[in-house]
């Protein structure tokens, strides 16, 4: 009952003052919304799910386990794979970005140079859309990843 008040603040219990406490300190998804709520179909919306969590099967998780990887991204060659550069910062995958932006005048949400995370990228953008377009917007985020 400790742990819950000090977490919850009103010293109440309920099952959903029980479940925050049991997760308490544990790493949240935040985009989860946005991912499952789309129109994209379920097996994109899994490989987006497992490349946010980084647990896709670039070079850098190849060499963690002792397996073969390439040296450089197979797309542009210039940095170490990682999901996190194919989709946020490779010159390849910047330009499938842009190029399933430019149509529908969206060029303001197309990804710098050095982005650090496709989530914070992913969330800016969404920010910057009118709300009754983001479905339609997450949606092609989603499968634009997938195409990557």
């Amino acid at each position: 009952m400790i742990i819950i008040t000090s977490i919850v603040g009103s010293g109440s219990y309920s099952s959903k003052s029980a479940h925050r406490a049991y997760f308490f300190g544990s790493i949240t998804f935040e985009p989860w919304r946005r991912l499952w709520k789309s129109w994209a179909p379920n097996k994109c919306k899994i490989f987006l799910w497992l490349a946010i969590r980084n647990r896709c099967w670039t070079a850098d998780r190849l060499a963690k386990r002792g397996l073969p990887h390439p040296d450089k991204c197979p797309l542009c060659d210039q940095e170490k794979e990682t999901i996190q550069h194919l989709l946020a910062s490779c010159v390849v995958g910047r330009q499938v970005w842009f190029s399933l932006f430019a149509p529908l005048n969206l060029s303001g949400p197309v990804l710098r140079q050095h982005e650090s995370s496709f989530a914070d990228w992913w969330h800016r953008t969404i920010k910057r859309v009118k709300k009754k377009d983001g479905k339609g917007v997450n949606s092609l985020i989603i499968l634009g990843a997938r195409k990557i």
